[in-house]
């Protein structure tokens, strides 16, 4: 598990700019004491995924969710992972030190953390890759409740039949937000390449005003002659 610095310093919305020697300085060392912190923990469950009549509908195991952007995301799957991961319990307590001492180390503080999850994410999924029931198959994109037009709501049942709380140290507050703050669930077709692949990352989401939407993804109009 690492902290890209390249999504560290987009998460910072610095741009393309490089930091200073004394801004690299400071930012090396918050990023060494949050990956100190980190006690990475994450959980998983193969499930058969069946299409439903309706528009968006699926079933995944247990769970049954509506969402057109993730049917399209899984077309041509026969199985997805319900997901959930963590970066522990020790980098919010580091994170709330952060606040309370600096608010320039917090913010970087954040940013590698969350750029340390999607790492270990990207690490799970190899392991996600040599469960037999998928050999030679592809993940398809980690698609987390909130995202698109899958509703935030799906956080509580996805969770629950995960029991994040027992199997990753997860907990679901009232409000929809998973402690530790450094946490994600998720669900990842896995099946054959479509023909026609559907869009992933930024360019898979509705939220055009994002602050840390990813130009590069986004789709181009098609041209018109």
């Amino acid at each position: 598990m690492t902290a890209d610095r390249a999504e560290v310093l987009r998460y910072l919305r610095m741009g393309g700019a490089e930091p200073d020697a004394v801004l690299a300085e400071r930012l090396a060392r918050v990023e060494r004491e949050v990956l100190a912190a980190c006690r990475p923990a994450s959980y998983w469950r193969l499930e058969p995924l069946v299409f439903g009549a309706g528009p968006g509908e699926l079933r995944i195991g247990p769970l049954d969710v509506k969402s057109c952007a993730l049917a399209r995301t899984v077309r041509g799957c026969r199985h997805a992972f319900l997901f959930c991961a963590t970066l522990g319990a020790g980098v919010d307590a580091l994170l709330r030190r952060y606040s309370q001492t600096s608010g320039a180390d917090a913010l970087m503080a954040q940013a590698v953390a969350t750029a340390a999850l999607e790492s270990y994410c990207d690490d799970c999924e190899a392991e996600l890759r040599a469960e037999p029931a998928v050999a030679g198959e592809r993940l398809r994109f980690r698609f987390a409740p909130g995202y698109g037009d899958l509703p935030l709501e799906t956080q509580r049942p996805l969770l629950a039949v995960l029991d994040s709380a027992r199997r990753a140290g997860i907990v679901l507050t009232e409000t929809l937000l998973m402690v530790p703050s450094k946490s994600v669930s998720a669900i990842i077709g896995a099946g054959p390449e479509p023909t026609d692949p559907p869009h992933a990352g930024c360019a898979a989401c509705g939220k055009i005003d994002c602050a840390y939407r990813r130009r590069s993804e986004i789709p181009k109009p098609a041209r018109v002659s």
